[in-house]
This record gives structure tokens, C-alpha cells and sequence, in this order.
């Protein structure tokens, strides 16, 4: 028996549009069980129990057959690598919600790659992980920091991702709040505009290039400009009710900033570690028509792991 344990992720970060993310201290694990240990004859099964606020677990359907996506995984991994399979029995726990912009589908995948690894005995590298999640996801702002911790910064050139682990410093804070509405990912990326102007990409890459320089530096006072975007969250933040109050309550509370996490609807602020601005914003909250989730969290970082 193993337990694969793999965190949450915000991807874009405001201006840094499928460029990079964090991983967070909110996990996903799955139990596996081979062998002599399953004592059933089915050659798999599923046992899901998710663990959120009840009001954000309404929406959580997870599928116990073969379209779950850790299963999917674990065979496509097996098929690649030409090795079989042991009977196994999943038990997944899941605690990052589904359709929220918080990388559910990247952990399914990381967590599936490292428990078929584990199955199938190739013993591969992170890295050699990392190319294969890059298969199945396309997109590695999700994939790559759940499964190496921190914020990951990278870029595809060719059939190469080189990207950079940016550490996040000890002293600030970050809040995610989670509706209780879903937003699904393809919904999302279907407002997005088919071109954009120069300004809006030099509007951009000006920003992105300010907050990792911020975050590696702690010049915690350009945050608030660096992590305005123009690609992507004044398209998506018409479909989240709420979101720009949100953001201008952070703000009056004394955060640095804040964005969409990944395709959203959930939202990350990042603030000064004590600073009391999670408490501020449960309290902005409760006078919303929907239900927001907020808690702080921390970096997760050393990212996927088997314990």
C-alpha cells in the first residue's frame, strides 16, 4: 500500500496567461492497494470521498469506472510504456474541487503518471514525468508545479519545456476563495478573444515580467500593478458575480493583489503573512448573494510526492 498525495495549483497568475503557476497546500490523495491486498475481483475500483465545505462539494461528481481521470492515467501510462499492470484498488480523497480553477484534472493526471510509475516499476525521473503530463494536459502552468511545489515558470520551445522553480517568499500569504459555482474550463476559454492588439500583449509581458521580478526581489509594492492582465480575466471575470468586489475589497484591506486563479471562478489574493486580510474577506463575503469559500494557504513546495 502507497498514498500519492498531490497539491492544488493557480495557474496564469494574473498577466502570466498559461505561462506559470503555484502549487498550493490543498491536496488531492489517492490510496492504492495491489496485489495479494485487494480482495475483490474486479480488476479496479474507486473509492471517492471529497472533503470540502458541503456548499462546494454539491457540485463535486467524481466517476468511480473507467472514465475517472486517475484511471484513464494509469492505463494510458502502461499502454505507453509497454509494461502491465498489477491488480490495484484506488482510494482517492479528494479536497481540490472540481471546475474552480485550482488544477483538479492536472492533479488526476500527476497523481495517476507517479502511482503508474510506482505499479509499473520504471522508476522515471520527474522530468521524464513532467514530458508526459505535458501529453495529456498541453497546457504546463497546472501540471508542472503539481508536480515539482513552488511556482513554476516555463515556456514550450519546440517539444522542450524549460522552465524556472521561482521560491515564494516565507512572509506573504496567499487566500484562495472558492464559490459555490462552477465555471468549466472549455466555457472559459470559449470568451477569450481569437487575436489581441499590440498594446494588450505589451500590456502583458510588461507585468509578467514585473512579478516575477517582485517575487524574486521582494518588492512587494509593484504587486498590485504586476498582477493586471488584459489577456484573459476582463473576458472571464464577466462570468464570475462577484469578482471585481472581491478584488477592490482585498485591496481596501491591505492586500498586494490578486487574480483569477487558472480559468476560474476561484480567486487568490496575496498578502502580508498577518495582516488580517483573509478575515476581511470572509467578512466582505457573507454580505454576497453566493457562497464563497475563503481560506489562507500556503506554497506548497516540493509538489507530487509518494508517501
Amino acid at each position: 500500500m502507497f498514498t500519492v498525495k498531490v497539491p492544488a495549483t493557480s495557474a496564469n497568475m494574473g498577466p502570466c496567461f498559461d505561462s506559470a503557476g503555484m502549487a498550493l497546500s490543498l491536496y488531492n490523495e489517492i490510496t492504492v492497494l495491489e496485489g495479494g491486498e485487494c480482495a475483490f475481483e474486479e480488476p479496479f475500483r474507486i473509492e471517492s470521498r471529497s472533503e470540502i465545505d458541503p456548499r462546494i462539494d454539491a457540485e463535486q461528481v467524481i466517476p468511480c469506472d473507467e472514465t475517472n481521470m486517475v484511471y484513464k492515467t494509469i492505463m494510458w501510462f502502461s499502454d505507453a510504456v509497454k509494461r502491465p499492470l498489477p491488480r490495484f484498488k484506488l482510494c482517492q480523497r479528494d479536497r481540490i474541487p472540481l471546475a474552480r480553477g485550482l488544477g483538479s484534472s492536472a492533479a488526476c493526471i500527476v497523481g495517476g503518471l507517479m502511482i503508474a510509475d510506482r505499479l509499473c516499476e520504471t522508476h522515471l525521473s520527474k522530468e521524464e514525468l513532467l514530458d508526459m503530463a505535458l501529453q495529456l494536459e498541453g497546457h504546463p502552468d497546472n501540471v508542472a508545479p503539481a508536480l515539482l511545489g513552488e511556482m513554476v515558470v516555463g515556456a514550450i520551445e519546440g517539444r522542450r519545456f524549460e522552465y524556472i522553480r521561482v521560491p515564494l517568499p516565507e512572509e506573504l500569504e496567499f487566500i484562495v476563495l472558492i464559490p459555490d459555482f462552477p465555471l468549466l474550463t472549455e466555457e472559459a476559454r470559449r470568451v477569450l478573444p481569437k487575436s489581441y492588439s499590440r498594446e494588450q500583449a505589451v500590456y502583458n509581458t510588461s507585468r509578467a515580467a514585473l512579478l516575477v521580478g517582485a517575487l524574486l526581489t521582494r518588492k512587494y509594492d509593484v504587486i498590485s500593478t504586476a498582477m493586471k492582465d488584459m489577456l484573459h480575466q476582463p473576458y472571464r471575470g464577466r462570468l464570475v458575480q462577484g469578482m471585481d468586489g472581491i478584488l477592490g475589497a482585498a485591496e481596501r484591506a491591505g492586500a498586494y493583489g490578486g487574480f483569477q486563479s487558472g480559468a476560474g471562478p476561484s480567486i487568490m489574493v496575496v498578502a502580508r503573512r498577518g495582516a488580517g486580510v483573509a478575515k476581511e474577506l470572509e467578512r466582505y463575503c457573507g454580505s454576497l448573494g453566493s457562497f464563497w469559500y475563503v481560506t489562507a494557504v500556503e506554497p506548497d513546495r516540493k509538489g507530487a510526492a509518494i508517501e
